[in-house]
């Protein structure tokens, strides 16, 4: 893997895009190489999509990206730019969107530029919005929207300015992150978080919560960033996506390009037509570069792991949501037993041995390819001694351990239980509460009785999050406590790293994990 210093962009491209020329030149309003200046071509202009002026409008004038179908009042365009059009906009169309004024003599306020798409229930993406942006630079964004839609007939330019702008605001975040992680310095006087902490793997853009909805980017080892595009307008715009974000990393950056399927469909895109597989679980390939078994060598607060970012595989490769929660966890487990239920490529593990100097950790997946990479990255991190993983079903595996005679070594002090989402949608929550609760029910009882312990339980679902505030998922674990026949303390909740951005207007809406860890006493009689 290359050095995590390498993934800094050039401090002049990022200066370009942040501070607008006060004046136009021919580099300030650069376009694809494909959608080049035609005099002979009528100047563009932006289709406009008027929104309905209403208490929820509010909510688009303080920030919020998503258009739904009822909020909009009609669509403009035409020669004029004024006409009313009928018929609809194709899809990924870039668009103004403005919201009608206080009275019938007042015009429109303008609230940014988005991609439309008819078949969506987001019918507007905003991806540059007016009242996110300081004022000096809305008016400089509309000046070079302007100079560019006026010297083309195609709107791939305009895209590209915004993407640009957006994705090296997203970068500029994550340095003030300290992610990627500085290189130490050879006198070694950093203090001694910087080196536990080392980290060149993290997420770089996290949708909403960077402004460029549909679309989450992973970097992977400081020299790989990995795409998950899951709208119909990133598909669509994918070679200007693609160039926007080339423009602003380094030469050496691999880019992998993956969608999710379920979630194209749900947009209105046909997956088939890319040749993708119908499993919203399973991500498609059809990246910049080909499909392989390459490894790329990922740190995450200072322990490594081997990572396959070009194949078919879960979401990005990673999942870097649960970095800081992991290394949380970690001092507790000192001489501890621990157990990592659906360990993935066992983060939880390895920072409870490596960090918290555990004294065995075991971890399980259903997936052989998981538990397979678990054994490589034990030897990428020389604790093969302290770590076991077993492939098995999660349930299948808490109940025979417990059935086992309640052995004293089929007894944890700490556990992790990180299921996959069990609840897509707000439908499916009854079903899932009842799923979550086996789950947390089972793993309680591991719990060593006499002594009692500590259970780190998650949820990835937005629905079982959001629910009541997050008190649903909580009142969940307490009667799965219940079930389980022990009682259990509420110690911390928490959510996803920093990296994973959120819009405030959108908060709590875009949050999605929960992870809460109790204390689960041990079973005793009192006593006088």
């Amino acid at each position: 893997s290359s050095s995590s210093s390498n993934i800094l962009p050039e401090t002049n491209k990022l200066g370009t895009l942040f501070f607008f020329p006060e004046k136009s030149s021919s580099s300030s309003t650069t376009t694809d190489d494909n959608d080049n200046d035609d005099n002979n071509s009528p100047p563009l202009i932006l289709p406009s999509v008027i929104l309905k002026r209403s208490q929820q409008s509010r909510n688009f004038r303080n920030g919020s990206q998503l258009v739904f179908t009822k909020a909009i009042k009609r669509i403009e365009g035409g020669a004029d730019g004024n006409a009313e059009i009928k018929d609809g906009l194709a899809m990924g169309a870039l668009v103004q969107v403005k919201v009608e004024g206080d009275s019938a003599q007042a015009g429109p306020i303008f609230l940014g530029w988005g991609v439309y798409n008819p078949e969506s229930l987001y019918r507007v993406r905003i991806l540059c919005h007016r009242f996110l942006m300081q004022p000096q630079q809305y008016k400089n964004m509309e000046r070079l929207i302007q100079e560019i839609t006026a010297k083309s007939s195609s709107s791939s330019g305009a895209l590209k300015l915004i993407l640009k702008q957006q994705f090296a605001k997203a970068w500029k975040t994550r340095q003030a992150l300290q992610l990627p992680s500085p290189p130490l310095s050879d006198d070694n006087a950093q203090p001694l978080f910087f080196h536990v902490n080392r980290t060149d793997t993290f997420r770089f853009l996290n949708g909403e919560g960077d402004q460029v909805s549909g679309v989450a980017m992973d970097v992977i080892g400081g020299d790989t960033i990995v795409v998950m595009s899951s709208a119909a307008w990133c598909e669509i715009h994918k070679e200007t996506v693609l160039s926007s974000l080339e423009s602003i990393l380094p030469s050496n950056m691999k880019i992998v390009w993956k969608t999710t399927p379920g979630r194209l469909v749900q947009d209105g895109y046909d997956p088939k037509q890319q040749s993708q597989t119908e499993d919203d679980a399973a991500s498609t390939t059809t990246a910049t570069t080909k499909v392989d078994d390459t490894m790329i060598l990922s740190l995450e607060n200072g322990i490594q792991y081997a990572t396959f970012p070009f194949r078919d595989g879960q979401k990005t490769g990673v999942y870097c949501d649960q970095r800081e929660n992991r290394l949380h966890l970690a001092p507790y487990c000192r001489n501890q037993r621990v157990l990592d239920l659906c360990c993935y490529h066992g983060g939880f593990s390895f920072n409870a041995v490596v960090h918290g100097g555990a004294r065995q950790a075991t971890g399980v997946d259903s997936s052989q390819e998981a538990v397979d990479v678990c054994w490589q990255n034990a030897e990428l991190n020389d604790c093969a001694d302290k770590v076991r993983f077993v492939k098995s079903d999660i349930t299948a595996f808490m109940q025979k351990a417990f059935a086992d005679d309640q052995e004293k070594d089929n007894f944890y002090d700490v556990i992790v239980l990180d299921p996959p989402k069990l609840a897509p949608s707000v439908k499916s929550l009854d079903r899932a509460r009842r799923k979550y609760q086996a789950l947390n029910r089972d793993a309680i009882k591991l719990i060593d009785p006499t002594q009692g312990g500590l259970l780190l339980t998650c949820t990835c679902s937005a629905a079982m999050t959001q629910k009541d505030g997050g008190q649903y998922f909580l009142n969940m674990v307490q009667d799965a406590a219940l079930a389980a026949g022990r009682e259990v303390t509420l110690l911390r909740v928490s959510g996803a790293a920093p990296c994973h951005t959120q819009s405030p207007i959108s908060w709590p809406a875009s949050a999605y994990l929960t992870a809460a860890l109790f204390r689960v006493h041990p079973i005793s009689t009192v006593e006088e």
